[in-house]
């Protein structure tokens, strides 16, 4: 071999290109990984945040239009649920009684005006309990419905018209 070949070998001046175009490849390496990471997380949470439209007809007008919305109970429903205080409930119920409201989580005093849901025997003050039923038609803390349901078809009149061919 040739000394001058070997030369440029141990040259410290192509030895500072070699690394500085190293460094530069690497640099370029993660810069694409970078936005192509990037890339992927935004695209996956797009298509998280938008429901899926595979198989689906619906546009999005159509798909607003059949949301279920609770709605809750009414002013002559609400005044319908019994109200009174707290010390008539500790005398009624005794030590059974809860000691909090589960809505604004304030200790019951004695004086205290509560509203009692008929289904489910809870309690809570009525000036937090009348809101949360004017938007939902459930018990905060049970979920049953205090409102009174219809009376279910009895089966003896359906049973006639289920026999009937006209």
């Amino acid at each position: 071999m040739n000394s001058s070949s070997m030369d440029s070998y141990d040259d410290p001046q192509n030895m500072d290109k070699f690394a500085y175009s190293f460094e530069f490849s690497l640099g370029v390496v993660v810069v694409i990984v970078m936005i192509t990471a990037a890339s992927y997380y935004c695209a996956r949470r797009h298509s998280l945040s938008e429901p899926s439209n595979h198989g689906n007809s619906l546009t999005s007008t159509e798909r607003s239009d059949s949301v279920i919305i609770d709605v809750g109970l009414d002013e002559a429903a609400l005044r319908s649920f019994p109200k009174f205080l707290y010390s008539q409930a500790k005398l009624h119920k005794g030590d059974s009684t809860a000691s909090c409201c589960s809505i604004c989580l304030a200790d019951y005093k004695n004086t205290d005006m509560l509203r009692l849901l008929p289904d489910c025997g809870h309690l809570f003050h009525w000036k937090c309990v009348d809101p949360w039923l004017r938007l939902h038609p459930t018990c905060p803390v049970c979920r049953n419905s205090p409102a009174p349901t219809p009376l279910p078809t009895p089966l003896a009149e359906i049973a006639p018209l289920a026999g009937r061919r006209d």
